[in-house]
């Protein structure tokens, strides 16, 4: 009912605006081909608001890889195969490479601090530049010791509390990065900053799901009151919006005052701080680049865990489901680094199956199934397709990497199809040229969530097997029933449990001792 009211106060400037619409649009190249839709309001009932990634995918099968859906407002492109995304995202970047105008975000974060979202220019810029610095495939390396600890605790906690793996999963990653970022210990997932960045962040990747907020094609909507019918969004964005400021200021402010007492360790807001009083940028105030900082941080806090908890996730689910993969990759863990230590970073060129089964997780079940979306700044013309300027470019990396035709049999878990003569095989289509986005807005943090990823699957198959949790029906947990809401593929519980591999393993794990 509240819906029905909303569509009838906007249904006179909708009229109006589409008239307007399709008579310009008359005149140019056929748009790419999208379901038919209903007067006045298009597809707007096409777009899913639930797992996008799946109803994009079998939209793309009716209609092909570049679709097309007329939204009150706003054109949607769907771009579903690799190629698409590769000829505009990455061949056409300097057009593709801005984000749409979300009016929900203005409502929930209207401070300039995410660099995700951020239109492109030279705020973008100037906060990539920043993020680049202190993430980029080099300077990672430094936080190997950070990345090795999570991960051994991780160990200790999963022997001690085999059945609550989600809980223990979440935390290497939220504990990661923020010692990096913050240089902050924490042990638990009831910690308030990982608290802040679990709900700060489920809303801004709610936010990005195309079709689930109607005030993104009824821009009216924005001067309803929060009272009245059907403007739950307004009271919905009321209550996220101190939360996320909170996210990006709270831990933020507290080094800020370890610093000033002379408390204040290593960390990547230390250094960011410190190099303000030297930066050569005389554009930016003092302000702006302690803004800068703070956005930095926030975005490297509330992002980096979830993707790669996501991947993490994908590891588990896959190693219950597929037992000789589990038991391949821990004869090789035992040929190069033997029983008697855990596994390094220095191990890493000779663990090639292991490498196998990190790219395998982020092609199986990638963390990021629909990228965040792109907009492109001018009208284009795509395979004798008009793409009109400001239309929102979906990647549905989900289909993508569930390709048959470069990934075959794509719904089995297979590393070994990127394997070839003991080597990775660099003819099969590397799932990180997917899975971390295109062009301009590949991740900046896809190097440090690599790695971490990459310990995480060495130390826990070199000292524990990973088992499906069954109900009492005799059958295997379903994951999909418990897939939360955004653009990230997340589960509120990870259908798993552990056990040591041996005694020996047990007693690695034991003896290891965590000292933050």
């Amino acid at each position: 009912m509240e819906n029905v009211i909303i569509i009838i106060v906007a249904a006179i400037p909708l009229s109006l605006f589409l008239f307007r619409w399709s008579k310009y649009h008359s005149r140019r190249l056929s748009l790419p081909p999208g379901p038919k839709g209903v007067p006045i309001l298009g597809n707007i009932f096409d777009v899913p608001d639930s797992m996008p990634w799946k109803g994009f995918q079998e939209l793309s099968r009716v209609y092909g890889d570049v679709l097309h859906l007329k939204i009150p407002t706003q054109s949607i492109v769907v771009l579903g195969s690799a190629q698409a995304a590769f000829d505009l995202l990455d061949k056409r970047s300097d057009i593709y490479s801005s984000r749409p105008h979300k009016l929900m975000l203005d409502l929930i974060s209207p401070r300039p601090w995410n660099l995700v979202v951020m239109k492109y220019g030279l705020r973008w810029r100037n906060y990539r530049r920043q993020f680049h610095q202190y993430f980029h495939q080099h300077t990672v390396c430094d936080y190997r010791p950070i990345q090795v600890q999570q991960c051994r605790a991780f160990l200790r906690r999963a022997l001690d509390d085999p059945n609550n793996l989600s809980h223990h999963i979440r935390l290497i990653y939220s504990a990661i990065i923020l010692k990096i970022v913050y240089g902050m210990d924490v042990t638990n997932m009831h910690d308030e900053y990982i608290q802040l960045a679990e709900t700060a962040i489920s809303a801004l990747s709610q936010v990005q799901v195309p079709g689930k907020f109607w005030i993104e094609f009824l821009p009216i909507l924005r001067w309803v009151p929060k009272w009245f019918p059907g403007a739950h969004f307004k009271r919905w964005a009321a209550m996220q919006a101190p939360i996320i400021n909170e996210m990006v200021d709270k831990p933020f402010d507290s080094v800020m005052k370890n610093i000033a007492s002379g408390k204040a360790g290593e960390s990547v807001v230390v250094t960011m701080i410190e190099n303000m009083s030297v930066d050569s940028d005389e554009k930016l105030s003092q302000n702006e680049r302690e803004e800068v900082a703070r956005g930095v941080a926030g975005i490297a806090y509330g992002a980096a865990a979830d993707t790669t908890a996501g991947a993490a996730q994908s590891f588990f689910i896959a190693m219950s489901l597929y037992p000789d993969v589990q038991r391949k990759a821990q004869q090789e863990l035992d040929n190069v680094v033997g029983r008697n230590r855990l596994p390094d970073f220095d191990d890493y060129d000779n663990l090639v199956y292991i490498q196998a089964i990190v790219l395998e997780c982020m092609r199986w079940m990638p963390a990021t199934p629909i990228g965040v979306p792109h907009t492109v700044i001018r009208d284009d013309e795509y395979k004798g397709f008009f793409i009109p300027k400001d239309a929102m470019i979906v990647a549905n990396q989900w289909a993508m990497l569930r390709d048959p035709e470069d990934y075959p049999e794509p719904d089995r878990f297979r590393p070994e199809r990127f394997i070839k003569d003991g080597k990775l095989n660099n003819d099969v289509r590397d799932p990180t040229s997917i899975s971390f986005g295109f062009g301009r807005r590949i991740c900046p943090g896809r190097w440090l969530s690599s790695g971490s990823l990459f310990m995480t699957v060495a130390s826990v198959l070199h000292t524990l097997d990973i088992h499906a949790i069954v109900g009492p029906d005799g059958k295997r947990y379903d994951p999909s029933n418990h897939i939360m809401e955004g653009t990230n593929l997340l589960i509120d519980k990870v259908p798993c449990f552990v056990t040591p591999r041996s005694e020996i393993a047990k007693k690695l794990i034991r003896e290891w001792t965590f000292s933050p």
